[in-house]
Parts: structure tokens; sequence; C-alpha cells
């Protein structure tokens, strides 16, 4: 990893994918893009492997882009990435992310994605202070000195591709409401769901994914990547992992390693991940 750059908060920084403008007071992404010169590497592992070359992706919750940028590496010139990311100051850095690769295979929507569409309020983020910038909910709250109003749109509403192969959603809390908004885009081409699946919320999820006939796997994996591209041994993340459920139509054969299928509604990826 090389730091080509540090101007006010952000670090212009050289990593496993590409240049990225980082925070590292974003303790999660940025940080990581800082220190290791990737984020989020182990959950592209697998995400590579359910993105065909020339594939059409949604990647709702993109954040700052870290796995926007190999996706739409990976897809190339005939495939296509939609990114949705609804942080205001967030979707800038995604935006800069992609035009510092020279990514013209990505659009960029500053939204969020649910059931039905509308606006609600986020949290103002002060960038200069240490935070979690990919954990902010979407609130019903009033708009303020501390809250900004974003859109919600309806996948099935904003995406018209001729194929579509992976829905990849990290939208705290809002997968659900994601996936009941892309209804008939999930019908039409059943595509692979890479989800996050927080235990607190699980149970509805994964009744919603298996009712539309899909097999499910947890992927819990670290934060942390021991080969990380900058060679750093020291591990900053301790034992803290993401909560992430792989789910692949039925009728479709699945290349499945090292991962626990999920038993059912009930099961837990926060039991699994401890096994």
């Amino acid at each position: 990893m090389t730091e080509l750059l540090s101007t006010g908060f952000y670090k212009l920084v050289r990593g496993r994918h590409g240049l990225f403008l980082a925070n590292p007071n974003d303790i999660y992404f940025g940080r990581a893009l800082v220190e290791y010169g990737e984020a989020g590497e182990l959950e592209w592992a697998l995400l590579e492997r359910s993105t065909p070359a020339d594939g059409f992706v949604i990647d709702a919750g993109a954040n700052m882009g870290t796995l926007t940028v190999p996706l739409a590496n990976k897809v190339g010139a005939k495939g296509l990435v939609y990114a949705f990311e609804p942080q205001p100051l967030i979707f800038q850095q995604l935006c800069a992310n992609l035009a510092l690769n020279d990514l013209v295979n990505v659009v960029a929507v500053n939204a969020a994605c649910g059931s039905e569409t509308g606006r609600m309020g986020i949290a103002r983020l002060n960038p200069a202070r240490e935070s979690n910038f990919g954990g902010v909910p979407l609130e019903r709250v009033s708009i303020d000195e501390k809250a900004v109003s974003v859109r919600i749109e309806r996948l099935d509403d904003v995406v018209d591709p001729p194929r579509l192969n992976l829905i990849k959603a990290d939208v705290e809390g809002m997968e659900l409401a994601l996936l009941q908004g892309a209804a008939g885009l999930i019908g039409q081409f059943r595509p692979v769901l890479y989800l996050e699946c927080h235990p607190s919320g699980s149970e509805s999820l994964i009744s919603h994914v298996m009712g539309l006939g899909y097999d499910c796997w947890f992927h819990c994996p670290p934060l942390f990547n021991p080969e990380n591209f900058a060679g750093k041994a020291e591990n900053i993340y301790g034992r803290t992992a993401s909560f992430n459920m792989l789910c692949i139509p039925a009728e479709h054969e699945a290349d499945i390693r090292g991962m626990h299928r999920v038993a059912g509604p009930k099961d837990s990826p926060q039991r699994r991940a401890s096994d």
C-alpha cells in the first residue's frame, strides 16, 4: 500500500484494487484502506467467484466503493454495476473513487433502496471525528442540522438491465425492504444474493429469502486479512467479523466452500461464526 497524498481528513492511497480516497476516521472501511490497502477483501474473495466477467451487478450500500471498484473491474466493459449509496458525503467519496480508477461501467445513485419510494432522514457525519461511517441507519427523524433527507428507491423502478447476476446489499437493516422492492428483478433474473445478515434481524430476512426458493449459507469473514495488500501482521480489528449470507437459487449448482448452510429462519449467523 502506498500513501500518495494527505489533505485534510482524506488520504489518497494506492491499494490492492486501485486508487482510493480514504478517511482513516472511518474506523472500518477508511482505516482498513489506509492501514492494509484493502477493505472487505475476504468478502471480495467470495463475490469474485459469484460475478461473471460480463455480469450485471447491483451494489446497494456501496459506501466509498471498496467492493464497487473490484466488481466493476471484474465485469469489464461488457458488464455494468449499479452502485447505490444514500449518505451524501460518502457518495462523494464513491464517485471520486470511481473516477480515480477510470470506471465508466458504473451507474452511481445517491439513494437508499427500499420497498417503497420516498424519503427518510440519515444522520450527518462529521468526517473529522472517528465513527463507523458504514453503520449509519436510515431513520424517520426530523430533518435539521443533525440529519439530512435522502431518497429511497425501489430497485424494480430504477434498474432495467438485460440480465442481473448479483445483488450485494449492506444496507443497515433494510435488506428485507430492498428485496421486497426488487421482487420483479429477482423473479425475472434469479440473481445470486449476498446480504448483510445481522443476528438481530436475521429471522425475517432468512424466511423471506428461503420463500423465494433460495438456498442460503452464512458467510462471516473476519475484517482482518492476514494476507493483506500492505503485508502488515498487526490485526487492529481483533476477532471482529462481518455477518453475511450467500443465497443461491435452488435450481442452480452452488460452489460452496467453508461456509455453514442455513438450516432455517431461526438459525443464527452469530452462532455459526463462533463454531
